[in-house]
C-alpha cells in the first residue's frame, strides 16, 4: 500500500512537472510571436509544429523558414497548373515561376545555412528578399495589365517571410 501512494504521488509530481514545461514553451512560443507582424499567423505556424515545443530561438526561425519553403512549393504548384488553365498568363507566370524558385533555391538554403552556422544576418536578408520576390511576382502582372491569380498566395508567402524575419532579427 505504501508503494502505491509513493508511485501516485511520484506520477503527480511528474505531470506537475511536465505541465510547467509545456506551459513555460507556450509562453516562450508566445513571447516570440508577440515580436512579429503578425501574432496569430507566427502561433499557428509555431504550435502546429511539435518541434517548437523544445527550441531555442534558431529552432523556431528554422520552423518558420520551412512554412516559408512550403508555401513556395504550394505556389511553384500553382504556378504550373495555371500556365496549363490561363495560357494566356503564361509569360508572366514563367516570370513568377522564376522569382519563386530563387526563392526555393537561394533564399530559404541561404537562411538555413546562415541559421545553422550562426549568422542571422545573413538569414534576416535571405527573408527580406523573399517578401521582396513575392512582391516582385505581384506586381509583374499589374505591368502587363493582367489580373494577377496569384494575389492570396504571394500575400501569403509575403506574411510568413516577415514573421521569419522577425524571429530571425531576434537573434541580432
Amino acid at each position: 500500500m505504501n508503494l502505491s501512494r509513493v508511485t501516485i504521488l511520484f506520477l503527480a509530481i511528474l505531470f506537475q512537472e511536465t505541465l510547467f514545461l509545456a506551459m513555460g514553451d507556450r509562453e516562450f512560443i508566445e513571447n516570440t510571436c508577440k515580436g512579429t507582424p503578425s501574432y496569430n499567423l507566427c502561433l499557428s505556424i509555431l504550435l502546429a509544429n511539435p518541434k517548437s515545443q523544445d527550441a531555442n530561438l534558431t529552432g523556431l526561425a528554422l520552423i518558420v523558414v520551412d512554412a516559408v519553403k512550403n508555401e513556395g512549393v504550394k505556389t511553384l504548384q500553382q504556378i504550373h497548373a495555371l500556365k496549363k488553365s490561363l495560357p494566356e498568363l503564361t509569360a508572366t507566370l514563367m516570370q513568377c515561376g522564376d522569382v519563386y524558385n530563387t526563392i526555393m533555391h537561394v533564399n530559404v538554403p541561404l537562411t538555413i545555412n546562415a541559421l545553422n552556422l550562426g549568422n542571422p544576418k545573413f538569414g534576416e536578408d535571405g527573408m527580406a528578399d523573399t517578401t521582396i520576390e513575392s512582391q516582385t511576382c505581384e506586381r509583374s502582372f499589374k505591368e502587363h495589365g493582367q489580373t494577377s491569380p496569384l494575389t492570396n498566395m504571394n500575400k501569403d508567402m509575403e506574411d510568413v517571410a516577415n514573421v521569419a524575419r522577425a524571429i530571425i532579427r531576434m537573434l541580432l
